[in-house]
């Protein structure tokens, strides 16, 4: 009987030690995920999705063929007359380097001593940069380009529009 004793509260206590590392665990794995939304130390894709480790972001083939990119909008009204629309895929926590698809209808724009790198890679259409200096470079579907920060000029959507994937390097403008 006595054995009988020893042996039910051998087994409670290896029970209560199994529900405590278990109850220890969820609680950690809350308080980590609770503090981390706290501190601000997620991040974020741009739209808005928060995560809380590294994943692949998909540039999917609907947006980067047109679609789902949501209604043509002026762009910048102040720079030119362009009328566009676009979607951004993904922003750094700190948000000095984005990419996305952007698609314009003919017009331009000036540039004026940009304010941060940028490379245009041209799926569809094409696009007419010219640099303060008058020096002109088409890019059509399948080119690309880098905008060094700095640079001046004019950037031109041809007749026929244009969709491009952009990546920016922000260097600390866009997250002031």
């Amino acid at each position: 009987m006595k054995k009988n004793i020893q042996l039910i509260l051998v087994n409670r206590i290896k029970m209560l030690k199994i529900v405590g590392f278990f109850s220890w665990s969820l609680l950690m794995v809350i308080a980590g995920t609770v503090g981390q939304n706290y501190l601000g130390i997620t991040k974020s894709y741009a739209d808005g999705h928060a995560i809380t480790s590294p994943a692949i972001v998909r540039l999917d083939r609907a947006r980067l063929q047109g679609n789902n990119l949501g209604d043509f909008e002026p762009y910048e009204p102040d720079s030119g007359n362009l009328i566009a629309r676009g979607h951004d895929y993904f922003y750094s926590a700190d948000e000095n380097f984005g990419i996305g698809v952007w698609e314009s209808k003919p017009g331009q724009m000036s540039y004026d001593e940009l304010e941060y790198d940028e490379l245009m890679f041209v799926l569809d259409g094409s696009l007419i940069m010219t640099s303060k200096d008058g020096e002109r470079a088409i890019f059509e579907a399948g080119e690309g380009l880098v905008l060094p920060q700095g640079w001046s000029g004019t950037l031109t959507v041809a007749e026929s529009g244009v969709r491009k994937i952009w990546v920016s390097h922000m260097g600390g403008v866009k997250g002031q």
